[in-house]
């Protein structure tokens, strides 16, 4: 269990991203022993936690020992992150999508991460995002739509090709840096973005995207789309604000008849008065 101390800096991060504030001292934050036995115990019983990366380091053998010496390493800045093993699982469609496998250490690292940046960015998210976030789901979504949602002029449906595939690292530390100030913190992020891939043991470098089947990826993941959801949002307003204020427009053949129309409702005109 997390102790008061840790809870008070972990609700600490919301409120001060919802005040539109930098974050700083994120990386001082993961050196709390208590925040990793936490991460363990969040990702021991999943069904993937045994499974071996490309090396074969796993969650087994978690112990106290293990932690500090993770911690010890990413302070001196000799942690590295090993290439995710890449390997394919079937679609509905009959076509395969990618699926990376972290090593057990790692794992402990993303989960960390995850549940820092969490605190960070649920509180500013939109209410009418639902993937990838925890108590939200598409049942969450038709709950809201059925409250909501008193009539229906059009619906936008869109599907993102390969999206954790394409995602583009630069725009996404850009995103990342407008709110956490902690360089060391976006540092460990970027490196595990450049970790890389193996596939049938041949090593890949990563210029983009992030791999599904991470722990941290749905959270990077929204953090890019939340982006998407605010311009789409902010544009929406702008377009009903102008719909409203706009004069509607006439045909042009009912235009030329305006004037004479006018003319013999007050054949007079101004002079007439």
């Amino acid at each position: 269990m997390l102790t008061e101390t840790v809870i008070r800096r972990l609700d600490a991060l919301g409120d001060i991203s919802q005040q539109g504030k930098r974050i700083n001292g994120l990386f001082r934050l993961m050196e709390n022993p208590i925040l990793w036995y936490e991460a363990y115990a969040n990702i021991y019983a999943n069904d993937g936690a045994p499974t071996k990366g490309v090396d074969d380091v796993t969650l087994d053998g978690f112990s106290e020992k293990r932690v500090m010496a993770i911690i010890a390493r990413l302070k001196d800045g000799s942690y590295c992150f090993q290439p995710v093993r890449r390997t394919y699982i079937p679609k509905k469609n009959g076509k395969k999508r990618p699926l990376g496998i972290s090593s057990g250490d790692d794992k402990l690292v993303q989960e960390v991460v995850r549940n820092i940046l969490e605190r960070i960015f649920e509180p500013i998210f939109k209410t009418s995002s639902h993937g990838f976030r925890p108590g939200r789901s598409p049942h969450t979504a038709l709950e809201q739509i059925g409250k909501q949602w008193t009539a229906v002029k059009w619906i936008v449906d869109m599907d993102l090709k390969s999206y954790f595939d394409t995602i583009n690292h630069e725009l996404l530390m850009g995103l990342l840096s407008k709110k956490i100030e902690d360089r060391r913190f976006l540092h460990l992020i970027q490196a595990m973005l450049d970790a890389g891939y193996l596939e049938d043991w041949t090593f890949h470098t990563t210029y983009s995207g992030v791999p599904q089947g991470s722990i941290v990826s749905p959270i990077l993941a929204n953090i890019f789309l939340h982006e998407f959801d605010t311009y789409i949002g902010h544009e929406g307003k702008i377009r009903r604000r102008k719909r409203t204020r706009a004069e509607p427009s006439l045909p042009q053949p009912l235009q030329q008849d305006k004037t004479p129309q006018n003319e013999m409702e007050n054949p007079e005109g101004k002079g007439g008065e």
